[in-house]
């Protein structure tokens, strides 16, 4: 299988990751439905208003990270993002994290993240992935301790949906 970066936004999954999958699987004699497309995704979950502003905050501070790297501009820049990489950079060599923080927009987020409800995230996630991944890793899901079972919930709700 094939595991993409947490940045792997679903519109550049099925633009460029998923055909390239399926011509290397063709080019070997097989289907791309024999490749697994592993997929980590950023959540924001919380049954209040409060809750979901402090996890949108945590994936805030996460993205400022990867976006500083130069490998990663072009993600953003095809998502519709030109120049966040270089204005976060900018930030980083100044050592102004929170700085960093400010440049990752909520139109980043709900390009990159998937926010919602406990109840509703694994409908969140299906429509968002459907078709992009065989598989989702709840990459923020192991943050918090306490939180294990709910996300055990989602994913079996994913599983049998």
């Amino acid at each position: 299988g094939v595991h993409v970066h947490p940045i792997g936004e679903p519109g550049y999954l099925r633009r460029h990751v998923l055909p390239n999958i399926a011509a290397g699987a063709a080019k070997a004699g097989r289907s791309a439905s024999d490749v697994d497309v592993i997929v980590p995704v950023l959540t924001i979950v919380g049954d209040t208003d409060s809750e979901r502003d402090h996890e949108r905050e945590l994936v805030r501070a996460s993205m400022s990270f990867y976006g500083s790297t130069p490998n990663y501009a072009f993600i953003w820049d095809e998502a519709g993002f030109e120049g966040t990489t270089a204005r976060i950079r900018e930030k980083q060599k100044a050592g102004d994290f929170a700085g960093m923080a400010a440049q990752v927009t909520d139109e980043h987020i709900a390009a990159f993240a998937t926010e919602s409800t406990w109840d509703g995230l694994a409908d969140a996630l299906a429509a968002k992935y459907t078709g992009a991944a065989t598989r989702i890793v709840l990459y923020n899901g192991l943050n918090v301790p306490d939180r294990i079972e709910r996300y055990g919930e989602v994913a079996r709700r994913l599983r049998s949906g």
